[in-house]
C-alpha cells in the first residue's frame, strides 16, 4: 500500500511539472528572472521569514488556557520546523509533528498541542475564504473560469466551516460537556473493547484542546492576529509582481484569488509543493491577469521565483531550529507515525 501511495505521488507530481514547464522557454524565462530589481524579492523573502512569527504570537494566545507565558521563540521555532518538515517529505507531517514537539517541551497532553494545531488551520481556512469574499466587493475582471470555480467553493465551504466554529462553540459550553461525552462514548461502539477506553481518553483530551477559554480581549486578538497572517502576506505576493512586466495592471485585491488558488495547492501533499504549487501557479496567473497581457514566460518566471523564495525561507530557518533544539529529523517524522497520542 505505502509503495502504490509513493508510485501515485510520483505520477501527479510528474504530470503537474509537465503541465507547468509545457510551453515554457526556459531561457527567456531566466532572462525576465535575471532582469527583476533584487529588492522586490528581498522584501518578499523578509516578509516571509516575519510572517512566522505573527503565527507564533497567534499559536500562543491559542495555547494560553493550557500554558502561561510561552516563549514567543520557542513557538516559532516549532512552527518553522513544522512547515520544513512539510517540505521535505509529503502527506503535511509537519503539522502533527509541531504540535507533539512543543507540547513536550512546555509540558501539556501531545493531544492538546495537536487539537491547538487543528483549531489554528481551521481559523486559516475561515480567514482566507473571509478575505477572499472581501475581495469581491474589489474585482472588476471576474469571469475567469478558474475564478468562477473559487467563489463557488467559497460559497460552499464558508457556511461549513462556519458551522464547525459553531460546534466548537457549543463544546466551550460548560453545560455540553455531558452531551459531549456521551458522543465520545458513542463513537467508540464500533471499536474492540481493548481500544475503547484509550480511544475515549484520547479523544476527550483533544476536544478539550479545542476549547478555547479566553477572555473577550484574547478572543479579540485571536481574530486580528489570524486576519493579520493572511493580510500580510497578500500584499507581498502583489509587491512581488510590481517586479514583474504584468504586475502594473494588478492590484493589492486582485491579487487574492491567486493567493487564494496557492493556499488550496498547498493543500496537495507533495514534497515542497513540487509540481503543485507550480501548476497552480502558473494557470491562476494566466487564467487570472490574462487582461494584463502576462505572457506564459511571465507566469513560468514568477512561479518559479516565488517557488525558491518560499523553499529559502521555511528551509533555513528550518534547518536552524532543528539544530537550535538538538533534534533529529528522523526523530521527528518517528513521532508523527506513532500511533498513540495521550
Amino acid at each position: 500500500m505505502k509503495i502504490l501511495k509513493i508510485v501515485l505521488l510520483i505520477i501527479v507530481v510528474v504530470a503537474l511539472l509537465y503541465f507547468f514547464f509545457n510551453n515554457l522557454d526556459l531561457a527567456e524565462v531566466a532572462k525576465i528572472i535575471k532582469d527583476i530589481n533584487p529588492i522586490y524579492p528581498v522584501v518578499f523573502l523578509l516578509g516571509l521569514f516575519f510572517q512566522f512569527f505573527i503565527r507564533a504570537y497567534r499559536w500562543r494566545i491559542i495555547l494560553s488556557p493550557f500554558k502561561k507565558s510561552i516563549s514567543i521563540y520557542s513557538l516559532y521555532n516549532y512552527i518553522v520546523i513544522g512547515f520544513f518538515i512539510n517540505s521535505i517529505v509529503p502527506g503535511r507531517l509537519g503539522e502533527p509533528a509541531r504540535g507533539v514537539l512543543l507540547a513536550g517541551e512546555i509540558g501539556i497532553k501531545k493531544s492538546e498541542g495537536l487539537a491547538s494545531v487543528v483549531l489554528e488551520r481551521m481559523i486559516d481556512f475561515l480567514m482566507i475564504i473571509v478575505i477572499f469574499f472581501l475581495s469581491l466587493l474589489f474585482l472588476e475582471k471576474t469571469d475567469s473560469p478558474i475564478f468562477v470555480s473559487l467563489k463557488k467553493g467559497a460559497i460552499v465551504l464558508f457556511p461549513i466551516i462556519v458551522f464547525i466554529f459553531f460546534l466548537f462553540y457549543l463544546i466551550n459550553i460548560e453545560g455540553m460537556s455531558g452531551f459531549v461525552e456521551k458522543l465520545i462514548k458513542l463513537t467508540s461502539k464500533p471499536l474492540p473493547l481493548k481500544y475503547r477506553e484509550k480511544w475515549i481518553e484520547s479523544l476527550g483530551n483533544f476536544l478539550k484542546g479545542l476549547k478555547l477559554k479566553l477572555s473577550a480581549w484574547n478572543y479579540i486578538k485571536l481574530l486580528l492576529s489570524s486576519l493579520l497572517v493572511w493580510m500580510w502576506l497578500v500584499p507581498l505576493y502583489w509587491f512581488l509582481m510590481k517586479g514583474f512586466a504584468f504586475g502594473s495592471g494588478v492590484s493589492v485585491m486582485q491579487t487574492v484569488p491567486y493567493f487564494s488558488i496557492i493556499v488550496v495547492s498547498a493543500a496537495i501533499p507533495t514534497p515542497g509543493m513540487t509540481g503543485s504549487l507550480d501548476a497552480a501557479s502558473k494557470l491562476g496567473l494566466m487564467e487570472l491577469y490574462g487582461y494584463t497581457g502576462i505572457t506564459t514566460n511571465q507566469a513560468g518566471a514568477f512561479t518559479l521565483l516565488v517557488h525558491v523564495l518560499i523553499l529559502i525561507a521555511i528551509l533555513i530557518p528550518g534547518i536552524v531550529a532543528i539544530k537550535m533544539k538538538g533534534l533529529k529529523i528522523r526523530s521527528i517524522l518517528g513521532i508523527t507515525e506513532r500511533d498513540e497520542v495521550s
